[in-house]
């Protein structure tokens, strides 16, 4: 055991770049691997959230100016713009009656949601429907004569 510690050859230069080079290499997969997931998913998230919120609120202020313009006997039509993808992927946008008030739920392709709520028009004007964002026209339309 004594002469373990009084050897005093070192190891080869060769030998000495490999073992670091291995060592570095594993560290940086190590690293990668470790936060890969947040710094790519999980800005991913939050602009798909933010831009969820934003088609939302728009989607409400449409259907809020509709109300307000709203013919006694006859036919309002609008067409509209949405983003085809959010965050890279393609989302559904889905009129539901809730417990208390109508949301719009946008539900994108991996699954994630926001609802963003219609504050009481839907007790003078159900709505309902489902779009998705891959569609070419978009439309709300209101017949007040049915």
């Amino acid at each position: 055991m004594r002469n373990l510690f009084r050897e005093d050859t070192a190891v080869s230069v060769t030998m000495e770049y490999i073992i670091f080079s291995m060592l570095f290499i594993s560290l940086f997969v190590l690293l990668y691997v470790s936060f890969g997931d947040m710094m790519v998913n999980g800005p991913k998230e939050t602009v798909i959230q933010n831009e969820f919120s934003d088609i939302g609120n728009m989607m409400t202020s449409l259907v809020t100016d509709m109300y307000l313009i709203l013919p006694e006997n006859g036919v309002i039509e609008s067409d509209y713009m949405i983003p085809a993808k959010v965050g890279g992927e393609s989302y559904i946008i889905n009129a539901n009656l809730a417990m208390t008030d109508q949301v719009f739920e946008l539900v994108s392709s991996s699954g994630e949601e926001t609802s963003v709520t219609i504050s009481g028009i839907a007790i003078t004007i159900p709505i309902n429907g489902t779009v998705s964002s891959s569609e070419i026209n978009h439309r709300i339309s209101y017949d007040s004569r049915k």
